[in-house]
């Protein structure tokens, strides 16, 4: 087999000086040259290549501050090709070559994997999660909730009286037990705990004008209760953590996990998905309680209309978008329904308005 003639720098590991040496390249398997007046043979397996747009580095792999240093561009490419026919060009190097092309489509695919864990994954594991996860934690997390809560909330019990009353006429189809209560907050809010304690700010009660409006809030809460969204979201926001446990079925790890991170709740919104199951599941509420649905409609314009410049609290939990409006005005333009007047909820609301 013939060999190449070239020429390089070598550093003898011993000095920063490089010495013009004879190079004899033989393909694909070593390089040879003359130094000291021996000839020192260089097996393409004994050494490492780096190549840079301008030079090219061989380094032995036992000594490495002995190395070649070759400028020529056309004796760079014959070696350096050479080395990769013989596979000994290092995974990294073989990164590097693939060029800037391959790193945008690399990116690209990365972003779009991770947009696809998002969408995809994580709401099926926080389904997982809620599946596995007995309803006694649900309580016992919205319990822990609660008593964290309660020293700075202004219960108003008369009125907590009546709003209980008032649940009480209406089937919110769960078996969950429900807990209603008027906080004494001048706040535009309302919130429901993991525990089926549901928090209704008087601030809100001061803005809507009706019955129907109100039991379309409380179906709303109460479905974010039935269909366990508290959990759902939490499970989703530290899914990081709780992954492993979640394919593996480990309950006590999952609940764990989640303890340890309920304080998270406080900060978290509603996706637009369990916004608009709940309110959906409000509409069914009113709809087999024989209220007018309407009082959805409403109640989203209302909350709306009275955004202005200072944002209520409600809206940065419960984000009411243009989009949640029109697919409440879909559900009550697009379905029939068969609604009646309803007195004693009429009665108790004129007195919660008191």
């Amino acid at each position: 087999m013939s060999f190449t003639k070239a020429y390089g720098k070598y550093f003898d590991g011993h000095t920063s000086k490089p010495y013009d040496v004879e190079l004899e390249i033989w393909p694909e398997k070593k390089i040879s040259f003359f130094y000291n007046h021996r000839k020192l043979n260089w097996n393409f397996e004994e050494v490492s290549f780096e190549k840079n747009s301008d030079t090219l580095y061989i380094t032995r792999k036992e000594n490495h501050a002995e190395s070649l240093r070759i400028d020529n561009p056309y004796v760079i490419n014959l070696i350096y090709q050479s080395a990769k026919k013989s596979r000994n060009i290092s995974w990294y190097q073989n990164i590097l070559d693939l060029g800037f092309k391959f790193y945008a489509i690399a990116t690209v695919t990365v972003v779009a994997a991770i947009a696809l864990f998002y969408v995809f994954v994580i709401p099926w594991m926080s389904e997982r999660v809620t599946e596995i996860t007995p309803v006694e934690f649900d309580n016992k997390l919205g319990d822990s909730q609660y008593n964290q809560m309660e020293s700075i909330l202004e219960i108003d019990q008369k009125k907590s009286r009546i709003l209980q009353e008032f649940a009480s006429n209406i089937d919110f189809e769960t078996s969950r037990k429900l807990t209603f209560k008027v906080v004494n907050d001048s706040e535009v809010n309302a919130y429901a705990l993991p525990n089926g304690t549901i928090l209704v700010h008087s601030g809100i009660l001061d803005k809507i004008s009706n019955y129907e409006q109100l039991a379309a809030l409380l179906g709303h809460e109460a479905t974010h209760v039935k269909e366990r969204h508290s959990v759902k979201i939490l499970s989703r926001a530290i899914s990081g953590y709780i992954i492993v446990s979640a394919v593996t079925g480990d309950v006590n790890g999952i609940m764990s996990t989640i303890a340890d991170n309920a304080n998270q709740l406080n900060n978290l919104s509603y996706s637009r998905d369990f916004e608009e199951s709940s309110d959906a599941g409000s509409y069914q509420i009113l709809r087999k309680n024989k209220i007018n649905p309407k009082g959805l409609e409403e109640l989203f314009s209302i909350l709306k209309e009275k955004e202005g410049l200072e944002i209520p609290k409600i809206l940065s939990t419960h984000p009411i978008t243009n989009d949640r409006i029109n697919f409440a005005k879909k559900l009550v333009h697009q379905n029939e329904y068969n609604s009646i007047p309803h007195q004693e909820l009429e009665q108790l609301f004129t007195e919660l308005k008191k």
